[in-house]
């Protein structure tokens, strides 16, 4: 076991160990005022305890460890030693607790180690604020500065707006420690809220600050129907961009309206309402003041649509109708056809008894003569039968005979 500590101790030799070199990390320990600090050595817990560490600053002993701790009258409770590492927390921190550290250890078999670091202990930053213009600040006219402070150890400013960071360029310009933001000349996009960002090592601290850049009334138009039926409500809407806000004025027709807001409203639209409409604006801050027209025509209220359940009505009726019609073409036709074929046989009947040979002609009926009522005159139909041939000394039927 002792030989591993010697390899140990031969170890911290030669990387210079004793002399302070790489016992503690690189770089000083920032502390902030009230706060606490540790001071950690790189050395791991021996197999065999310490026989002496002793920590001071500026040639004033804080703490001696051995079989009797002696601890400086200051640091009574604002210590705790870690005795197998040697490293020490110091609370409480003031401003007097800045400076050099020093520590030294004795091994259990007599060699020492040394080490240094340093302690800086800084303000708290506190009060951080912003002072900027006392005027009214205008669109490209105007320019403003802010200016960021606060109370203690302040090493760092960081500008920044609407949480984005502010770099110098266009009309942004810094001071050399970044204490004052200055804009010249202002434009419509610089309103908004700035913040300045306070840092030390130890501590940060921020400020706010909202600029508010007046102008206008710019990009003015009006939002509304060209076009109204009669009976109806209708808006017209003056929107302009204006910081701060605008005041209105309407005129119909060139005659003052009375009306003094953004909104134009007609609840029921008459025929007299046809006519010029326009909109003025006026900054009071800024004094300027911009308008637009609009002309409004007046028409006859449109006929309400159909519901659906309307809309079946007809298509119902409408069908109904389509059916009847087709339904009276339809009886219609079936009726003529049946009176023209009873006219037809009425006109071809023979009358009773009478009997027609072959190339036989109708008689013509004579019962009633020319003129008398009810009488019906029947043509025959086809060519003229010539009369019978008398065969002289006899008929036919006596020829026959022979």
């Amino acid at each position: 076991m002792e030989t591993t500590v010697a390899i140990s101790l031969t170890l911290f030799i030669l990387t210079g160990l004793c002399a302070g070199q790489g016992l503690f990390p690189q770089g000083p320990v920032n502390g902030a005022e009230g706060g606490t600090v540790m001071f950690i050595t790189n050395l791991s817990p021996p197999a065999q305890p310490f026989r002496t560490i002793s920590w001071s600053v500026g040639g004033v002993s804080i703490i001696v460890y051995n079989s009797n701790d002696s601890i400086g009258p200051v640091y009574g409770d604002r210590i705790t030693l870690n005795k197998t590492t040697g490293s020490l927390e110091l609370r409480n921190l003031t401003l007097a607790d800045s400076g050099e550290y020093r520590v030294a250890i004795t091994t259990a078999t007599a060699e020492t180690i040394n080490g240094s670091t340093e302690l800086v202990v800084y303000e708290n930053i506190s009060d951080a604020n912003i002072t900027g213009p006392s005027n009214h600040l205008f669109a490209n006219v105007s320019s403003a500065n802010l200016t960021c402070e606060a109370a203690g150890n302040i090493t760092a400013i960081q500008w920044m707006k609407e949480g984005q960071p502010l770099s110098a360029g266009g009309n942004i310009f810094f001071s050399e420690e970044n204490r004052k933001l200055s804009i010249s000349p202002v434009k419509r996009h610089d309103s908004g809220e700035y913040v300045c960002k306070l840092t030390n090592p130890a501590s940060s601290a921020t400020a706010s600050y909202r600029m508010i850049v007046n102008y206008g009334p710019e990009s003015m138009t009006i939002l509304g129907q060209h076009i109204a039926e009669v009976d109806t409500h209708t808006l017209m809407y003056c929107s302009v961009q204006s910081v701060p806000p605008a005041t209105f004025t309407w005129l119909f027709n060139g005659q003052q309206t009375g009306v003094h807001e953004a909104g134009y409203i007609i609840k029921k639209v008459s025929y007299n309402n046809s006519g010029d409409y326009r909109c003025g604006a006026r900054n009071d801050l800024t004094g300027n003041v911009i308008s637009v027209g609009q002309s409004l025509s007046v028409k006859d209220k449109a006929p309400p649509p159909l519901s659906p359940e309307g809309a079946a009505g007809i298509a119902v009726a409408v069908m109904l109708v389509v059916v009847a019609v087709a339904l009276g073409l339809y009886f219609g036709i079936t009726n003529h056809r049946n009176n023209s074929t009873n006219t037809t046989e009425t006109g071809s009947s023979h009358a009773p008894g009478t009997s027609q040979g072959p190339g036989t002609s109708h008689a013509p009926d004579t019962s009633h003569g020319p003129g008398t009522k009810g009488g019906r005159v029947y043509e025959n139909v086809g060519p003229p039968l010539p009369p019978p041939r008398e065969i002289q000394g006899s008929n036919i039927y006596n020829r026959s005979i022979k």
